[in-house]
């Protein structure tokens, strides 16, 4: 869930801000799992922007989301690199937070036998790694808010470059501040290393994921081609045809039924123009 809401804000806030207008509305799950997936190529190691498929990427962006094309393609591909970098980050510390969890579980047992064991020692040691685990999980939480202050103030600065800066500042945000402001640290594309420019080539499974969004969106009769077509007859009604006039048989060829002809007028008849050549 956290990775979501990561994906959604970031896309939101980057399409709303080239356009405002925009529809959201056909962002579902079946559009997560795309980009999501899309994220987890670029997240390889030996991903890079030649590998990434722009064209294909932006087709399938512009059928959810109307007018995405008009972005530029540089923007949308830093975009999403550096949302690959934050949701690595963010599978990072969960990894972390959930050892931190399981050691955390597993560390009073132990504590306990040894305490058991040696008495006072025990006691003194397990004050002694609480107080350590404290001071570590401290400095993460500060060195983490750092780096997302420096990608608040600086949006060109990527995850790594942020924590490059921290580090040579020795954890002092003003110093590291004042190192990207100097130049010391470079940012955007040029200053990646070469382990943020590798990020996934393989390019995703886009028949599969047609076949997912035709099963979801769209009823095909597998049986359509098997059937014959048979058009209703016209409701119209025939023309009345009788068998005998004045008691005799209508035509003595075969015929069994002969067109009712209505009677006309000798006025009528006058009126009706010869298109023959008068003989001369």
């Amino acid at each position: 869930m956290e990775l979501e809401r990561i994906i959604r804000d970031t896309l939101t806030c980057f399409i709303q801000s080239h356009i405002p207008a925009a529809d959201l509305s056909g962002m579902d799950d079946v559009f997560f799992s795309y980009i999501t997936g899309v994220l987890e190529e670029l997240g390889l190691p030996e991903a890079s922007e030649e590998t990434f498929d722009m064209d294909t990427f932006v087709e399938m962006m512009e059928a959810y989301i109307p007018g995405f094309a008009e972005i530029p393609s540089g923007d949308v591909c830093e975009m999403m690199f550096s949302l690959s970098e934050r949701l690595g980050e963010a599978r990072s510390k969960e990894k972390r937070d959930q050892k931190a969890v399981g050691s955390g579980s597993e560390a009073p047992s132990e504590e306990l036998t040894e305490s058991q064991e040696t008495g006072a020692e025990g006691w003194n040691g397990e004050r002694l790694c609480s107080a350590t685990d404290g001071a570590r999980a401290q400095e993460g939480d500060d060195s983490k808010g750092g780096v997302e202050l420096l990608l608040e103030m600086f949006p060109a600065c990527t995850v790594s470059q942020a924590e490059k800066a921290l580090g040579m500042a020795l954890g002092n945000l003003e110093e590291a501040v004042q190192l990207i402001v100097e130049e010391k640290v470079e940012i955007g594309p040029g200053g990646a290393s070469t382990k943020d420019l590798a990020r996934p080539r393989r390019a995703p499974n886009h028949e599969e994921l047609k076949q997912v969004i035709l099963q979801k969106y769209m009823m095909v009769d597998s049986a359509d081609d098997q059937k014959t077509h048979r058009p209703a007859p016209p409701r119209e009604a025939p023309k009345k045809l009788i068998r005998y006039i004045d008691n005799q048989v209508v035509s003595t060829k075969g015929e069994r039924y002969k067109d009712i002809k209505k009677p006309e007028s000798q006025e009528m008849r006058r009126t009706y123009i010869s298109l023959k050549p008068a003989r001369k």
